[in-house]
């Protein structure tokens, strides 16, 4: 019984791990490239979304601290709101006056900032926290598109036509270029 090669397209192995199809057609130098923008867009990646996880315990933290909050199930929406008001009662008043009924904390979100000054330097920390994560999901981005970018490279790569061969020879006074189509 004969088998049958079932050989991945190089195109296909880039959309998978970039670099891999550019391997596999003995393109060195263009896998290692996208191999190396892999690894460091995934490093990247991690590396903001784990700061941005510590900078988050760090707000929360400093609001129990110097607002007397509960940090246990608190929505963002929470956190954003207590960096924009000095206390529950500030917030609760001011959505009462615009009937906003629905953004209406009970006593359980309790918090009242100790000064003008700590409410600035949480909301300060909270918005750096933010802007990692927004980060990260940018890396995310650019992860895809390292993917896409490998794909169509490889895909270019394999339909070059094979019967064309192109050389140079540098001489004393010039480079000769040396085109051979094989028939």
């Amino acid at each position: 019984m004969h088998g049958k090669n079932y050989e991945i397209h190089p195109s296909i192995k880039s959309a998978i791990i970039p670099g891999w199809g550019e391997s596999s057609l003995s393109k060195t130098t263009q896998s290692k490239f996208f191999n190396l923008m892999e690894l460091t867009l995934w490093s990247t990646f991690l590396g903001l979304n784990n700061l941005s996880k510590h900078k988050r315990l760090q707000y929360k933290s400093y609001a129990a601290k110097y607002a007397g909050v509960s940090i246990e199930n608190k929505n963002h929406k929470y956190w954003v709101d207590i960096g924009n008001y000095t206390s529950l009662i500030d917030h609760n008043e001011e959505h009462l006056r615009w009937r906003q009924i629905n953004d209406i904390y009970s006593d359980d979100f309790e918090w009242s900032w100790k000064s003008r000054n700590h409410m600035n330097r949480f909301e300060e920390m909270r918005i750096n926290s933010d802007k990692l994560a927004k980060y990260g999901q940018y890396a995310l981005g650019v992860i895809t598109l390292n993917h896409i970018a490998s794909f169509i490279n490889s895909l270019y790569q394999s339909r070059l036509n094979d019967n064309l061969k192109i050389y140079s020879f540098p001489s004393e006074k010039n480079i000769n270029v040396l085109f051979l189509y094989y028939f």
